[in-house]
């Protein structure tokens, strides 16, 4: 009991658990921070919730279990995310990073505490769900149908009429998108009992909205499942509405003016980049969010991440960088798997660049050169002060919170390697067993 000698007590903050498989997940709900720890863990933090010292505590484990926990390591992973605090009373432990801070609110946030959580229940009931997907099943047929109906990525926003007026349109319109998209996160968590809120934020370099609904990993499975698909399900719905309406005007049953046409093909194009991006399984998209769970991983991603590193390390002849050994055996089978596809989502983003970012760029910087040489140009001055705002807005403010990510995130990375590094000088050569492993928060 290196560290943490019997008569040491410890103050648990409040939590709220629940059972999943094997483990059991423990939230502190105010500071939206969230552990997976072993079953078995949870006798223990909540004899210590008791008042039990750590030495009572092991005891009564003992009984139950026949086996000595490794009670170091387990106190102090929950030290790291501020679960617990020693008394100063008892004898000083390992060393221990300093608890984190509760989690930062932004300065605006909206949530849907006003809708009635069985209103919300019934906007997801399961037949409202398969009626979703038939009608995505009908657009995809209409697509099969008539290929022509569906959008080229070099072509489609380089509108030929009303460049500006549509290009404003097609943004805002997808602005309301994206917001119906998040709506749909947040009605499945109301639906759930789970506190959410609409945030802005960053994907890598790229300005999102999200809808953070941490307290979900609370729920049960199915129930998160819904909440982490709802938003892709509408993008589905809405994209197949346009896909009706553009083939319903290709064959005559509907009139459509060329501006309708023209805007209707620009959103079922941002609609289908939009789920695109969700199959982007190294980003924390809703397809991650789905698979991970699924997949039964709390911190897929970063044990993913992890393990590359280590992969690299070795092919490098050096030391691997994290500690991978006390990830279960079937948790480290999955992260195997999971780097393939973390790797293949890296070039399917680099395809989607060639073919698609990269026409649409130089669509315009085509039409901008040929409107400074004073040749024929689909665009004018307005055109293009509309394209520079634009992007302005999004890929400047997206660029300026993730400089801020990765600030924030090299400073933390650097604490826990700190904290490591002083605990391994302090305890060389005692072995390690099953801790608690972080939950990532659910910010879509």
């Amino acid at each position: 009991m290196a560290g943490y000698p019997p008569d040491t007590l410890v103050r648990v903050r409040p939590f709220d658990h629940r059972p999943e498989g094997d483990t059991v997940i423990i939230g502190d709900v105010e500071r939206q921070v969230f552990l997976s720890i072993p079953a078995e863990g949870l006798d223990l933090l909540q004899s210590l919730a008791a008042g039990n010292s750590v030495g009572e505590a092991v005891r009564q484990y003992e009984q139950k279990y026949s086996e000595t926990p490794d009670i170091t390591d387990f106190l102090d992973a929950l030290g790291d995310e501020g679960f617990i605090e020693v008394d100063d009373a008892a004898t000083t432990p390992t060393p221990a990073a300093p608890a984190p801070a509760p989690a930062s609110r932004p300065r605006r946030s909206w949530s849907l505490n006003w809708l009635s959580p069985t209103v919300a229940r019934r906007m997801v009931s399961l037949p409202v769900l398969l009626l979703c997907v038939l009608i995505i099943a009908g657009g995809v047929y209409l697509a099969a149908d008539d290929p022509d109906l569906l959008p080229t990525p070099g072509e489609t926003l380089l509108f030929p009429i009303h460049f500006a007026a549509l290009t404003w349109a097609t943004f805002i319109l997808t602005l309301v998108g994206v917001a119906i998209h998040e709506a749909a996160h947040m009605v499945a968590a109301r639906a759930a009992g789970v506190p959410s809120r609409l945030v802005i934020g960053n994907q890598m370099y790229i300005l999102v909205v999200q809808t953070d609904m941490s307290t979900i990993w609370m729920a049960p499975k199915r129930q998160r499942f819904v909440a982490f698909i709802a938003g892709t399900l509408v993008d589905g719905v809405l994209a197949s509405s346009f896909v009706v309406a553009l083939w319903a005007g290709r064959h005559g049953y509907l009139q459509l003016p060329e501006w309708g046409a023209l805007l209707l093909t620009a959103l079922l194009f941002t609609y289908l980049v939009r789920i695109i991006w969700q199959t982007f399984l190294f980003l924390r998209t809703d397809g991650y969010y789905i698979v991970a769970t699924a997949l039964g991983c709390r911190n897929l991603m970063s044990d993913t991440e992890d393990y590359l590193r280590n992969l690299v390390a070795r092919m490098v002849r050096r030391t691997p960088r994290v500690d991978q050994s006390g990830l279960p055996r079937r948790e480290m089978r999955v992260v195997r798997w999971y780097a393939l596809a973390w790797v293949g989502g890296r070039l399917m983003a680099l395809v989607t660049l060639i073919f698609v970012g990269i026409p649409l760029l130089w669509g315009f910087i085509y039409q901008f050169l040929l409107f400074v040489s004073g040749q024929d140009s689909m665009m004018g001055s307005l055109d293009f002060v509309t394209i520079a705002v634009i992007s302005f807005l999004l890929d400047g403010g997206g660029l300026l919170l993730w400089g801020r990510s990765l600030l924030q995130g090299a400073r933390e990375r650097r604490r826990r390697h700190d904290v490591r590094s002083a605990r391994e000088q302090a305890r060389a050569g005692t072995p390690s067993t099953a801790t608690p492993t972080a939950v990532e928060p659910s910010g879509r």
